[in-house]
């Protein structure tokens, strides 16, 4: 859905900062992940199961592989890469003994911790600068945004 009518200055800025921050952390995640000595997708793999393991759950591989898009061996071999450099461990899935399920590392949390301790000091100020009806304004603007970005994501093809 395609909006004709001409975007306010204001928009129009929005629009620029988001390609921007998304740009930048592209850049930055790469840099960060090639000082680790990371591949971008065992980043990826990683913040997935850290999130699921903050919300108190542990993914399969299976549920990794279809939330990144990867196949089997792809998603295999970056938990075999994460597993050999002590961030994740496999083990047996609590319910279905054929299946294994994936947990953070205590390592893998001071390891990303220092990887992403950097960005947290610079954008600290950022966030102590503005109010707490302006971070709820701006949390649920950027919640938004990532769910509009996942419906056009999942939107490809289907057109």
């Amino acid at each position: 859905m395609h909006e004709d009518k001409p975007r306010s200055p204001h928009a129009l800025r929005v629009v620029r900062s988001l390609r921007g921050f998304a740009n930048e952390s592209e850049l930055y995640v790469g840099a960060a992940g090639r000082e680790a000595e990371m591949h971008r997708t065992d980043l990826a793999g990683l913040a997935l199961v850290m999130d699921r393991g903050q919300a108190g759950e542990h993914p399969t591989p299976g549920q990794i592989s279809a939330a990144l898009q990867l196949s089997a061996p792809a998603t295999s071999a970056m938990l075999d890469r994460l597993e050999k450099l002590g961030h994740v461990v496999r083990t047996p899935h609590p319910t279905d003994r054929r299946s294994v399920v994936v947990e953070i590392t205590d390592h893998a949390l001071e390891v990303g911790g220092a990887m992403f301790g950097r960005l947290a000091t610079h954008l600290a100020p950022v966030v102590a600068a503005r109010s707490e009806a302006d971070l709820e304004t701006i949390a649920t603007f950027l919640e938004e945004v990532v769910a509009a970005t996942r419906a056009a994501r999942e939107s490809i093809g289907s057109e």
